[in-house]
């Protein structure tokens, strides 16, 4: 199947909806595309995540967190400088470089804790694989090389023991959910039955094998556009296999800096319902400000072209009077110093003084 490698790192075409449609990746750009079967030529679908960024601003806790670790370490470093007056004794130089760390303190927390959620996440998916496999080799393997990091160890830890409460069966992990109805694609976590704990907390009403839509999240909080992403995933789902009924929805939260989980259920048609929506909202949103955007950027575009043809045709009229390269013209021969092969007002006067 010949395809355009506009994206040096563009998967292979896969099918979805029975073979009726081929789809393929770029992980670079983290972008879906549908393909044409015959020509290769590739249509961009939206992105759920990239919709959510969008559409809802969750800068706020973001923002408070980034200030609280940042006073802390200005406070911690400054401490250090503490005089026997009680007093805080610096340097103006070393007052910069505390700030300039200070500065830096989300940014290190954030990688730290992307190392660690990457890490908890990644042995979690390879539990999963092995098991699907039934792979017992494997699975061995994944269980004698844990992480080094006990707080990645311990999520780890308790996202296992929630799989065997709840006697979670897994039918796929980590896999395309592509609605061709809102042209739109994500990557799910995983499709399990999922059968209710022995905790009223957690599952305060029994049930058994329940088809639920699980989404790992490393984050300190939970989001409400977690709730929209995957009810986006269990109706796209749904859409591609119309036998299947999903039910429930789990968010299984590791916390970014101490990789403690925290179990979500989301329960029902209506909290499906009302969720979607939510998220049709934002899709709703995301493309009309795309189209706003296009017309804008149309706009300024001409703007700046006619502000470019007038900037020309300044140039041209002031050429035409006096061209750049008069000052070292000698005027002994004729030149054409113009475009249209003539020559400027100031060129030809000079020639005509040494040419009477």
């Amino acid at each position: 199947m010949p395809i355009i490698r506009k994206y040096a790192d563009l998967t292979l075409p896969t099918p979805a909806y029975g073979g009726k449609v081929y789809t393929c990746f770029s992980p670079k750009a983290w972008k879906h595309f549908l393909v044409d079967k015959d020509t290769g030529a590739l249509e961009p679908l939206d992105g759920v995540t990239n919709i959510l960024k969008r559409a809802v601003d969750k800068s706020q806790p973001l923002m408070r967190w980034a200030c609280k670790l940042a006073l802390n370490r200005a406070r911690t470093l400054l401490a250090a400088h503490l005089g026997p007056d009680g007093c805080v004794q610096v340097f103006e130089a070393e007052l910069n470089a505390i700030l300039e760390s200070a500065k830096k303190a989300d940014t290190e927390a954030l990688e730290d804790a992307g190392e660690v959620g990457h890490q908890a996440h990644g042995v979690i998916e390879n539990v999963i694989r092995a098991i699907l496999s039934d792979d017992e080799r494997r699975l061995t393997e994944v269980f004698s090389t844990l992480p080094e990091d006990p707080r990645a160890c311990n999520g780890v830890s308790a996202a296992l023991a929630w799989v065997v409460e709840h006697n979670v069966r897994w039918v796929r992990t980590e896999f395309r959910a592509l609605s061709l109805r809102h042209k739109c694609c994500g990557t799910a976590d995983g499709l399990a039955y999922v059968d209710s704990c022995n905790d009223p907390e957690c599952c305060p009403n029994a049930f058994t094998a329940r088809l639920s839509l699980i989404d790992w999240k490393t984050s300190n909080y939970l989001y409400t556009t977690y709730m929209f992403q995957t009810a986006f995933y269990a109706e796209a789902v749904m859409e591609e296999f119309p036998d299947l009924k999903i039910e429930d929805r789990w968010i299984l939260r590791l916390d970014k800096e101490s990789a403690e989980f925290d179990p979500w259920h989301v329960i029902g048609e209506e909290a499906q319902k009302e969720d979607l929506e939510g998220f049709l909202h934002c899709l709703a949103l995301v493309r009309a400000l795309e189209r706003s955007e296009t017309r804008m950027r149309a706009i300024t575009d001409a703007r700046k072209a006619v502000k470019s043809a007038c900037k020309l045709l300044a140039k041209q009229a002031q050429d035409r009077i006096e061209c750049p390269k008069f000052k070292d013209y000698a005027g002994k021969r004729l030149s054409k110093c113009l475009a249209d092969g003539t020559q400027c007002a100031a060129c030809s006067a000079k020639f005509k003084e040494n040419h009477p």
